[in-house]
């Protein structure tokens, strides 16, 4: 018998609603998965999981080939890179899991199934890749807008903001969704990180697409939190911006806010 797991870190979710967040819902959102894979084995029984860690996130529109093909090779390299710089190897390598994405219209029917060019990308990674268990994250704006909604009822307030997706055995794509028994947040306090990221966007409002201001936490005012993807920092680059400042990689202030909080 086989089982296999899915833990969400509050890190993954937190980039996820700001990539949506910051493009006001109105365009679909893709990136990179980040995470490991652990297995193990007795007699009678073997179990499988996933921890999803990070995610890197690459364009705010239809992507094209050239730009999923260079953000992939990117990210492969930063991630050779901090494994020799930092010494780590064999499982707990930070390793590409999979690709995310959410649809452009928020509807109930749209948060049903990933997008085509998604699942196309998912599954050419996974084709081209010597690694079972790549998945495909679906973010769900309902779910979110569940979330802060619920924001003081602990017990609602812990509710994953994406779907997660397997790929089929029978079509070979990322169609199948994962049953939500299988997946599990790794902090209690992701509801509240999120909230609070959310609220760190000048101008965002718990609605579908609406980004005519105020706090949807109902904390304080606080500095504006960015995030940046790969078109962002090409798109900088073309202009002669600040690029050590379009950290599209690390997105390292959103890491050092959501640490600070967990």
């Amino acid at each position: 018998m086989t089982s296999t797991t899915i833990s969400l870190s509050t890190l993954s979710q937190t980039k996820l609603a700001l990539h949506s967040a910051r493009h006001g819902f109105s365009n679909p959102i893709h990136g990179i998965v980040l995470g490991r894979r652990r297995s193990s084995a007795d007699d009678s029984h073997s179990s499988s999981s996933l921890e999803v860690l990070d995610v890197i996130p690459v364009c705010h529109e239809v992507p094209t080939k050239p730009i999923v093909d260079m953000a992939l090779r990117l990210a492969d390299a930063h991630l050779q890179l901090s494994d020799k710089e930092e010494g780590v190897g064999g499982g707990d390598k930070l390793q590409i899991v999979g690709w995310y994405t959410a649809n452009s219209v928020a509807s109930d029917s749209e948060e049903l199934v990933p997008n085509v060019s998604a699942c196309r990308i998912a599954s050419s990674m996974a084709e081209s890749s010597s690694n079972d268990g790549f998945v495909l994250l679906l973010l769900s704006v309902s779910h979110m807008v569940t979330l802060l909604d619920s924001m003081g009822n602990s017990s609602n307030n812990n509710t994953s903001i994406c779907a997660v997706f397997e790929r089929d055995g029978n079509t070979k794509t990322f169609t199948q969704k994962v049953d939500s028994s299988r997946i599990t947040n790794a902090s209690s306090t992701m509801g509240e990180v999120v909230s609070r990221a959310l609220s760190a966007i000048s101008n965002f409002s718990p609605e579908y697409g609406s980004m005519n201001g105020g706090d949807v936490a109902g904390g304080s005012s606080m500095e504006e939190l960015v995030i940046y993807d790969y078109v962002d920092h090409v798109d900088g680059f073309k202009k002669r911006e600040d690029l050590d400042e379009m950290d599209w990689i690390g997105n390292g202030a959103v890491n050092k806010f959501v640490s600070s909080r967990l």
